[in-house]
């Protein structure tokens, strides 16, 4: 049964530098963690990157994160991952899980779209006659064509992320982590997108997206959670918590 549950969840970075080095980057740090900056032993700034995050998903969950550049909601994906432990809290993750964290990260740039569907399907357990039917699915997905036969890197930003998101959604997992890229598909494939995301649904499984468009975050998921600081300032409905984050009007007992 897939499960996640995160209980007060915080996760620092340390900022390692020179003596002369130190001041600069220990005011960068500051700037970038809006403030929250710690000293720990050793005289070595630590940016507080999540601070008391905690929620629960059930199956059938969905959950948009949403958050200005440098808000936490990259490195609360990474947790969701598995990819980072915290440094304090608990968490809780049941189910196999699939994850799109960077663009292009999981792709061989010099091998043809065809050849990355056959590593990937390798690499995800897929049998040499199911990858047959992965890449007639992932084909039919992308509508990418004779592209296909290119090399990646000649794919521009919305080609890959097709490319990425077909492969993440085409094998069955529990839980799906997905961070931004599908804002950068153009809106046949967000509403192509929204679509496999419900069929994927049906089978009860679990969503985590961070994204930057309500319409994606109400299309797609059930939850929001707002992160700012790497503190949650609310959670809701996706549509409330959009209006509260787009007009900056955090609940007062959120940043109290």
């Amino acid at each position: 049964m897939a499960h996640i549950e995160l209980t007060d969840v915080e996760v620092e970075y340390p900022v390692y530098s020179s003596g002369r080095q130190r001041s600069i980057l220990t005011f960068a740090a500051h700037r970038a963690s809006f403030g929250k900056v710690a000293r720990e032993a050793g005289q070595i700034p630590t940016v507080a990157a999540l601070n008391g995050i905690s929620f629960e998903l059930k199956e059938g969950d969905r959950l948009a994160l949403m958050g200005r550049n440098g808000s936490g909601k990259s490195t609360l994906l990474k947790v969701c991952a598995g990819l980072i432990l915290p440094d304090r809290g608990k968490v809780d993750i049941r189910g196999s899980r699939a994850s799109i964290l960077t663009l292009g990260s999981s792709l061989d740039p010099d091998k043809s779209g065809i050849e990355n569907v056959h590593m990937i399907g390798q690499l995800l357990g897929v049998s040499g006659k199911e990858r047959k039917l992965l890449l007639e699915d992932v084909a039919d997905f992308t509508e990418l064509s004779d592209f296909l036969h290119l090399p990646v890197r000649t794919y521009s930003s919305g080609m890959t992320v097709r490319l990425l998101f077909a492969l993440a959604t085409s094998v069955e997992r529990d839980i799906l982590i997905v961070d931004e890229v599908i804002g950068a598909g153009d809106a046949h494939f967000v509403e192509k997108a929204a679509k496999r995301v419900r069929a994927m649904f049906e089978r009860a499984k679990i969503l985590v997206l961070a994204t930057h468009s309500g319409e994606i975050a109400t299309q797609l998921c059930n939850q929001a959670l707002w992160v700012h600081g790497g503190r949650p300032m609310m959670t809701g409905a996706p549509d409330a918590v959009w209006d509260a984050y787009i007009n900056q009007r955090p609940p007062l007992e959120a940043v109290a």
